[in-house]
């Protein structure tokens, strides 16, 4: 069993690298399949957030440059080979994105890593990544899905969500790694577009919608579904106009898996 002090060491080494280009890659072969069993959905919606939105890199990206990243990373990366992605920064140390596999881990089994050199405290990108505190997101795979550390399930957490609002919980069924929850999505979602509830927990029913039509590979129900979040955040006079990086979130995964549809 591999412990994450072991992980953090190894991700360390991988992180240490250079690029002569904009974007380059340290990769092996471009498969036709992801090579361990990862969804495409599951895949984008993991990582588009970690990897760009936490570490700031969607300011700089196109919708093209972030599909190609996660692209070559989603069909170059296996159980013998990682991928190395490496952003050339206008100043500073370049951006390292690292996806590494990691098998038999203590806590999740088979485990899928994003490693980067983003210092979360600073807001910067530094010349090794730091365990303490760059960004490293750890991903448990299950038949396909890539569920975040925090989100597998629990009995305690499923109570808490359930009692926190009305969406917590469709956001818990949507990306845990218990199967019997998936068929719950739906119906939690219609309840919540059909009640008297205030627009920001609207917003999320309009943001779950469109992530359940991108699980269920309807691009054009999904877009219509990131259409009404967007008109309805403009609309609103209650929610928070911080609220609008949502939107544009919700936005980027949507193009993303539609190159994923038409590239491949």
């Amino acid at each position: 069993m591999k412990n994450l002090l072991t992980i953090f060491t190894l991700i360390i080494i991988t992180l240490n690298s250079f690029a002569q280009n904009k974007i380059s890659y340290e990769k092996g072969e471009l498969f036709s399949e992801n090579q361990l069993g990862i969804d495409t959905f599951y895949f984008v919606h993991q990582t588009f957030a970690d990897a760009f939105y936490m570490t700031d890199l969607y300011k700089q990206l196109s919708d093209d440059e972030m599909y190609s990243i996660l692209y070559n990373a989603y069909y170059s990366v296996t159980k013998e080979q990682k991928v190395l992605v490496i952003i050339e920064q206008p100043s500073g140390p370049d951006a390292r994105l690292g996806f590494n596999f990691f098998d038999n881990t203590d806590k999740l089994g088979d485990i899928l890593v994003l490693a980067t050199n983003f210092n979360s405290k600073r807001r910067v990108f530094q010349k090794e990544g730091d365990s303490e505190e760059s960004i490293y997101r750890w991903y448990k795979i299950d038949q396909g899905k890539l569920v975040y550390r925090k989100d597998v399930y629990s009995e305690k957490a499923e109570k808490e969500n359930r009692e926190r609002n009305s969406y917590s919980l469709i956001g818990m069924y949507l990306f845990d790694d218990n199967f019997e929850n998936d068929d719950k999505v739906k119906p939690l979602i219609d309840e919540l577009l059909a009640s008297e509830k205030g627009d920001l927990e609207k917003l999320y029913g309009y943001l779950y919608l469109g992530e359940y039509w991108l699980l269920n590979n309807d691009l054009i129900k999904a877009e219509e579904a990131v259409d009404k979040l967007t008109e309805l955040l403009n609309s609103s006079d209650s929610i928070p106009k911080g609220y609008s990086l949502i939107a544009k979130m919700a936005t980027t995964e949507l193009e993303i898996m539609k190159r994923f549809s038409n590239g491949h």
